[in-house]
Parts: structure tokens; sequence; C-alpha cells
């Protein structure tokens, strides 16, 4: 089978590597690279919108011109764009969407832990507090204009983030350890946790440390993804059931 991957997470990696050693040709496809992944097959780089065709058509075309036999959404569980794309995508081009969808972290590190579902629910909630850590990606700096007077914003991504005031822009990319997570809320007074739910054994490590200090976290809720096909949130349960249609294709 000819199976297009679309990456964004670790396990994204595990199953185009698990494919290919099944005897696939796969083709893994990831928006931005912020590692270049080690993969012994067909990259694309970008996105498949163009002028032309919005992102589900031009990826509908692209599986009809590279006769994908299978589409395989590995992305991020908050990448609903790109989801709900796939999904349409597949139906254009007469083939089926399945997706992996990585389980999210459970509400056990104590008592600590709230759920919000924007922005603008979190401003307020969080407003009593100094020093906030955003763990959630370069687009918050979109709302520092929200920020209440004399509380200082710290925010981790893998993006460049120019100098502002009211934050302190820290560019890193994970997976980091306890101790890397310790030293960083120590260094900056850190008193309040904001994430998301993205799920992952080692991404969990800065919840510990929020736990051991006592430090509320604030978590996004998950974003509802379009239907796929099939869903699975094991990579041992999505390749098995590709390696019974493989063998029931021979």
């Amino acid at each position: 089978m000819k199976i297009l991957v679309l990456g964004g997470i670790a396990e994204s990696k595990v199953i185009a590597r698990q494919l290919i050693d099944q005897g696939h040709e796969v083709i893994y496809s990831i928006v931005g690279l912020v590692r270049q992944p080690d993969i012994d097959c067909e990259v694309h780089l970008g996105g498949f919108s163009n002028p032309q065709q919005t992102g589900a058509e031009g990826l509908g075309s692209y599986c009809k011109k590279r006769a994908i036999d299978l589409l395989v959404d590995a992305t991020h569980p908050y990448a609903q764009t790109i989801s709900a794309n796939a999904v349409a995508a597949a139906e254009l081009a007469g083939i089926e969407c399945w997706r992996y969808l990585r389980p999210g972290w459970q509400a056990n590190y104590g008592e600590n832990w709230h759920d919000f579902k924007g922005w603008d629910e979190l401003i307020p909630r969080i407003a009593e507090f100094a020093h906030p850590l955003f763990t959630t990606g370069a687009s918050i700096v979109a709302q520092l204009d929200q920020r209440p007077p004399g509380q200082q914003w710290i925010i981790r991504s893998a993006m460049e983030i120019p100098d502002m005031d009211g934050l302190v822009a820290i560019k890193a990319i994970g997976p980091f350890t306890y101790e890397d997570e310790l030293a960083l809320m120590r260094q900056y007074n850190v008193d309040v946790l904001i994430s998301k739910n993205s799920g992952g054994h080692r991404l969990a490590d800065k919840l510990r440390v929020a736990d051991d200090l006592n430090i509320p976290v604030f978590m996004l809720r998950r974003p509802e993804l379009a239907t796929a096909n099939q869903s699975f949130d094991r990579v041992k349960g999505l390749l098995a059931d590709i390696a019974k249609i493989n063998a029931a294709g021979n």
C-alpha cells in the first residue's frame, strides 16, 4: 500500500517507520520543521494549499496524483484544521482517513488542575498570579494586550518570539526533563502553569514539577476533531489493522 502519514508528533515517526518495515510505500508529511525527521522515506515539507485550492482540496489532489491508498492523520491533538482537511481530502480522493489520537493527560497531578476552553476565559482566572508560564506555543503572544498590569508572562516556544514589554520569551525545543522544568520554574518564580493537554509521557514532567511545587495548572481543553473513518489511541492498534488490510489484499 502507498500510505501518506501526516506527522507532527513523536508517534507519527514511529508509525511511519513501522509501516516502512511492514513493506508499505510511505510518504511522511510535516507542515514545518522543528527537527529534520530521521525517516527513510520521502518527506513532504509544507502544506498542500495554493491560490487555486484550499488545504483540503490541495491535499485531496495530491492524494489522487500520488495514488495514495490510505491517509493517516497522526498530527498534534490540537491540529484541528489539518485534521479537518485530512478527512475532507480523503473523501475527495476516494480513500479512507485513519487517525492516531494520542491519549490526553488525566487530572491526577493533585487538586490544582483546571480546564479552560479559550483565552478569554483563561486571562481573568490567572489575573491574581505574578509569573505565569505558558507552554502553549507562540500564538498566546496575540493575547498579550490582555495581560493584567504588573503580570510578567514567561512563554516557552519552539518559535522565535520578539522581545516585548511584559514577557520573557524562551525559545526551546523539548523534550524536557524533570530537572529542566524544575530549574525553569524556580528561575522565573513561576506561580501558575498554562499548557495544552498534548499527552505523551515525554511531556508530563512539567506537570509533575508543578504538582511538587504546588503550582496550579490550567489546561486548554482539546478541540473536537472531524470524524475520521477509524480512530486509534494506540500505535499498535493502528499498525495491526493496517497489516490486516494488507494481508487481506495479498
